[in-house]
C-alpha cells in the first residue's frame, strides 16, 4: 500500500510540474507599456491592386493610454513614395500579444498583430490582411527630436531591389553595407569597413517629429558617385534608424535601411564620431 501511495503521489508530481513548465515560462507584459512615441518599419510583398510586388513602409505612431493611436505612414510602392496620416485603435494583453487598426485618408484599414517587449519599448509584428505586406518592427522613439539626435557610429545595412516604375518589374537588388558616420551636425561619412577609411559621403536633415532625410553620395566607380535618398526614421533614443529610399525613374525602387549605432558616446569617454 506505501509503495502504491509513492507511486501515485510520483505522477502526481511529475503531473504537476510538467504542467507548470509553460506556465513558468510564460511572457508577462503590463499591457500599460505600449505607450508613447514608436518608429516602425514593415518591408514584404503586397498583391493590393494587382500582382505581388515589394513594398516598404516607414513611419512614427503615438500610441496613447485610452486605446487610441495616430500618426504618419510613408510607403515606398512601385518605386513611388506615399505618405498619409493614420489612425486607429489597439488593444495590448498581459501575454504580451498586441493587435492594432490603421485606417489612412483614403479611408482604407490594415491591421497588424505583434508581440510586446517586457519594457514595451519593442514588437515585432506583422500585416494580418491577406494581401498584407508582411513583417516588420515598432521600437520606441523619442516625443521630438533634433539635429543632434543623430550623432555618433553607425553599422549601415540597405538592401532591396530595383524597379521600372512604368512596368512594376523588378530588375536587381541593391545591397549596401558599412559604416556610417554622423557629426551631430549635418555631415555624413561612410567607411566600407571598420578598418577603412571614412569618406565624407552626404548631409542629412532631422526634423521636428524625428523623420530623417538622407542623401548619400556613395562611389559607384571612380568616375561617378551614386546619390541616394533615404526617408528614415530614428528611435531607440537615437541609437537605430529605419528608412526607405524613394526614388524617381528606373533607379532602385527601395532599400529597406536599418542602421544601428556601432559605439555610443558615454560621458567622461572619448569617443570617435
Amino acid at each position: 500500500m506505501r509503495v502504491g501511495a509513492n507511486v501515485r503521489r510520483y505522477f502526481f508530481l511529475l503531473f504537476a510540474w510538467i504542467f507548470a513548465l509553460p506556465v513558468a515560462h510564460a511572457a508577462v507584459c503590463d499591457p500599460k507599456a505600449f505607450h508613447g512615441v514608436y518608429g516602425f518599419s514593415l518591408a514584404g510583398a503586397t498583391t493590393i491592386g494587382g500582382p505581388a510586388r515589394p513594398v516598404a513602409v516607414v513611419g512614427r505612431l503615438v500610441v496613447d493610454d485610452s486605446g487610441d493611436l495616430s500618426g504618419i505612414s510613408s510607403a515606398s510602392f512601385t518605386g513611388l513614395i506615399f505618405g498619409n496620416r493614420v489612425t486607429g485603435k489597439y488593444e495590448a494583453h498581459t501575454d504580451c500579444s498586441v493587435t492594432w487598426t490603421l485606417q489612412d485618408d483614403s479611408g482604407s484599414f490594415q491591421h497588424f498583430a505583434g508581440t510586446l517587449s517586457a519594457d514595451g519599448g519593442h514588437v515585432a509584428f506583422r500585416q494580418t490582411d491577406p494581401d498584407g505586406a508582411g513583417n516588420g518592427i515598432l521600437l520606441r522613439t523619442m516625443d521630438g527630436c533634433s539635429v543632434s539626435s543623430l550623432a555618433g557610429t553607425f553599422q549601415l545595412t540597405a538592401s532591396g531591389s530595383t524597379v521600372d516604375v512604368n512596368t512594376a518589374v523588378d530588375s536587381g537588388r541593391v545591397s549596401l553595407r558599412g559604416v556610417l558616420i554622423a557629426d551631430g551636425a549635418r555631415d555624413l561619412s561612410f567607411a566600407s569597413g571598420p578598418d577603412k577609411p571614412a569618406l565624407a559621403v552626404g548631409s542629412h536633415e532631422v526634423l521636428d517629429d524625428c523623420f530623417v532625410k538622407f542623401v548619400l553620395e556613395l562611389p559607384a566607380d571612380e568616375h561617378q558617385a551614386a546619390a541616394m535618398h533615404f526617408r528614415a526614421i530614428l528611435a531607440d533614443n537615437g541609437r537605430e534608424v529605419l528608412g526607405i529610399k524613394p526614388i524617381r525613374g528606373r533607379l532602385p525602387r527601395f532599400a529597406r535601411l536599418l542602421s544601428k549605432r556601432a559605439s555610443r558616446a558615454e560621458p567622461g569617454r572619448n569617443h570617435a564620431t
